[in-house]
């Protein structure tokens, strides 16, 4: 995955020690497919891109964050850490209590989600979160998989971060915010883990929107690989107001761009669409809802979504052509600026 150079510097000052940001705004359109080629060092960047809405007449500044996959560690958690680096236990093996096991999965965890530079998932977040307060952005919009799994760590870091926050989020829930490996998809991950997420979805992990007044981003769970059915009738009802929308989505739906790259760094579609193609076949409430959003008389204007951990600009195809901006992950120290405006 190609990364953009970064040269902007910016000092964090209150609430933390200060940080050192190294975010750097850079428009990419359709036709800048190069955006960081050749680039020899990995830097923090944030890519900018405009979404016109014909008829409104205000500017909007949105910060669009996806998959910082944060792993928060127990003490247990770090011990076990520091034994599997020691090659002392290996995590996930053996007869352990529910806490325990959950505890070597972050510790085995932890790594795989530090930048490149050695920035933890944790710090990630952090700074981006620094970043929204510093820009003084609208909102921040947040794809899923902020967190790799719903341990009481992870929660806790969440809750103290998001409260730092003076503008308002949107979250939609990823796979990863609710499950563990070994309970994936499963009723006791529905019933126990994803209601942990309701506080920060606006009491409803299925369904819930952010009204700019002007138009409205709309949170749709998908994170199953099919869009939630408890989403549908309320999603029905916004459409019908007329008003603007802005989907934000976990899972990406098909288009010829994502689902090509998702299978040459996935080895497999994951995308929702096109299961004769590789994807993910939709049932019966995913197609509803993709007709529904690509309907000639549909408001809905982007769709915003993650999970797949890169960049890519695409449109959804039907009635009418909906552009899909996939976000790539904030632990690779990506994210998006999302300039709304009615100019284009």
């Amino acid at each position: 995955m190609e990364r953009a150079q970064g040269s902007m510097k910016t000092e964090k000052t209150g609430r933390r020690p200060a940080r050192r940001l190294l975010f750097f705004s850079l428009v990419c359109a359709v036709c800048l497919t190069g955006c960081g080629k050749d680039s020899g060092e990995w830097e923090k960047s944030v890519i900018e891109e405009q979404i016109v809405i014909q008829g409104i007449s205000g500017e909007y500044d949105l910060l669009f964050l996806t998959d910082s996959h944060v792993v928060s560690l127990g003490e247990a958690a770090e011990n076990g850490r520091a034994q599997t680096e020691n090659g002392e236990a290996q995590a996930g093996t053996g007869a352990q209590d529910e806490e325990s096991r959950r505890q070597e999965y972050a510790a085995s965890r932890y790594e795989g989600f530090c930048g490149q530079d050695g920035t933890s998932s944790q710090e990630m977040f952090a700074q981006a979160m620094d970043y929204a307060r510093e820009e003084g952005v609208d909102g921040v919009l947040l794809g899923g998989d902020i967190i790799d799994s719903p341990s009481q760590e992870n929660l806790t870091f969440l809750s103290e971060e998001l409260s730092t926050l003076s503008m308002p989020y949107l979250y939609t829930p990823g796979n990863h915010d609710w499950t563990y490996p070994w309970e994936y998809m499963t009723s006791k991950g529905k019933q126990e883990y994803l209601p942990m997420l309701s506080p920060y979805m606006g009491g409803n992990t299925a369904f819930h929107t952010l009204d700019f007044g002007e138009f409205v981003v709309a949170a749709v769970d998908n994170s199953s690989g099919q869009v939630n059915p408890e989403a549908l009738e309320e999603y029905e009802e916004v459409l019908d107001q007329g008003k603007p929308v802005i989907v934000l989505a976990h899972v990406p739906f098909l288009t010829q761009s994502v689902l090509t790259k998702a299978r040459e760094v996935w080895k497999s579609g994951v995308v929702i669409g096109g299961g004769n193609f590789g994807g993910i076949y939709p049932d019966e409430t995913s197609q509803e809802f993709l007709e529904m959003t690509t309907a000639s008389d549909s408001p809905v204007v982007a769709v915003l979504a993650g999970h797949v951990h890169f960049y890519d600009k695409d449109v959804i195809e039907g009635e009418k052509d909906v552009p899909q901006i996939v976000g790539d992950a904030l632990f690779h120290g990506s994210a998006l600026r999302l300039r709304i405006t009615g100019r284009g």
